[in-house]
């Protein structure tokens, strides 16, 4: 069985304390990352400490395996190798706003090239990318990633399970056939751009009690800001009602009524797909959308897929795309799925 890459994009969080000194932490995110998602340089990040800062903070670190069921297309492969960096980024720089003592690794494996984990308990969580494919291809490289991802949620209950687009579509797929879920063509055709998803009252409550609520950091290991002027209390682990997110596929989940298991539940809809992603708490969370693709990344991928398009709906395509989203609450909200029911061990920081 191959192995992927390892190490490459390793999320570095090095804290750098110095008693009796004004102490500094030195947050580095990302290996061969210049910018981040916003154009700002995250390379590093310094927050000053006050002389009451502890001698040693605890880390903890979160492994996770990122199957690669595709490549970004060319123009977004110079900046972005795999799609497992993008999401390697977005979650190491989660991790600094929600949980800072968490140190994420990543390793990428190439499911097309037939790349899958030697040992499956070595990572805390599996994530399956998007893919031009559609999950139910009849291909060699999509039976084995549709039958190991089924071995692995029934011999491995301890690693958590995510998949973004193709892959929602693939872990509802494999996991869920049993139950009559299965995956088509969406009879509404594509759904593109920044689109509203409304998350249904049954996940968001679920979610809430589930997941470590986010967290302020303390006084003194906080960026200076000019309205650094306040507590650092719990701002709650609530979901929003809705988010806005990048979208660009053509195929869906198809949920007969009343065919989930009583521990499974679909995260939320729009106005174009009924199902959104699901979730089983401590065990799975997917997206149908696309919290790691920007305005970029998303333009420079239909302007591949959509070349063949009518120029009216191409045009619309890109019109959509060119839209604020709300990645960073669901970085977050992925991020805390991956660090759910591990308590104090989540890294998530604490008020003095």
């Amino acid at each position: 069985m191959e192995r992927g890459g390892k190490g490459q994009h390793s999320l570095l969080v090095q804290m750098m304390l110095d008693r009796g000194k004004n102490k500094q932490a030195r947050l580095s995110v990302g290996r061969g990352w210049e910018e981040g998602r916003l154009g700002i340089d995250t390379s590093s990040h310094r927050i000053d400490q006050p002389h009451r800062a502890a001698s040693s903070i605890a880390m903890t670190s979160l492994r996770i395996a990122m199957l690669n069921a595709d490549t970004p297309v060319e123009a977004v492969r110079v900046k972005h190798p795999t799609y497992g960096h993008v999401f390697q980024h977005l979650l190491g720089l989660a991790a600094t706003r929600i949980a800072p003592l968490t140190y994420i690794e990543s390793e990428d494996f190439d499911v097309v090239q037939g790349q899958y984990p030697e040992f499956v308990d070595n990572f805390d969580a599996i994530l399956i990318t998007g893919s031009a494919a559609s999950s139910y291809d009849d291909n060699e490289w999509n039976h084995k990633l549709d039958a190991w991802l089924a071995d692995v949620y029934q011999k491995h209950p301890s690693v958590k399970i995510f998949g973004s687009c193709f892959g929602h579509q693939m872990v509802c797929q494999s996991l869920l056939r049993p139950h009559g879920v299965y995956v088509e063509k969406a009879p509404n055709g594509w759904e593109l751009g920044v689109r509203k998803v409304t998350f249904t009252d049954q996940f968001r409550s679920a979610f809430a009690k589930r997941t470590a609520p986010r967290l302020t950091l303390p006084l003194g290991m906080r960026p200076p800001t000019p309205d650094a002027d306040h507590d650092a209390k719990p701002v709650g682990c609530s979901v929003p009602e809705a988010v806005q997110i990048q979208l660009v596929h053509a195929d869906h989940v198809k949920i007969p009524s009343g065919a989930l298991p009583d521990s499974w539940m679909v995260i939320g809809s729009s106005a174009h797909c009924p199902v959104q992603g699901v979730y089983e708490p401590g065990r799975v969370l997917t997206y149908q959308g696309h919290f790691e693709f920007d305005r970029f990344i998303n333009a420079e991928t239909v302007k591949v897929f959509g070349a063949r398009w009518e120029p009216q709906m191409f045009q619309a395509a890109l019109n959509a795309i060119d839209a604020d989203d709300d990645a960073e609450v669901a970085a977050e909200m992925v991020l805390r799925f991956f660090l759910e029911g591990r308590g104090g061990d989540s890294g998530m920081v604490t008020p003095p």
